[in-house]
């Protein structure tokens, strides 16, 4: 999923140039430019909140099965 937002990001730095070398004199982004990159940067925000969820989820069930050992036990360090 990541790799097609880097291939449209690609392509409107493509497109960018090619506007530059015809004598376009639009510097700035259009919108659509702004739409995809846009939804780059949520499709990354995504995945790495997924990741902290994941992250978090597991260090409190690592948390919770070691609050119910024993005084002295061993517990997971995973």
């Amino acid at each position: 999923m990541l790799g097609y937002g880097v291939a449209l990001l690609r392509y409107a730095g493509v497109r960018a140039r090619l506007a530059r070398s015809a004598g376009g004199s639009d510097a700035g982004a259009s919108a659509l430019e702004w739409a995809i990159i846009a939804a780059v940067v949520v499709v990354a925000a995504s995945i790495i909140g997924a990741v902290v969820i994941n992250l978090v989820r597991e260090k409190a069930a690592n948390l919770e099965d070691c609050a119910n050992q024993p005084v002295g036990s061993e517990c997971g360090t995973g």
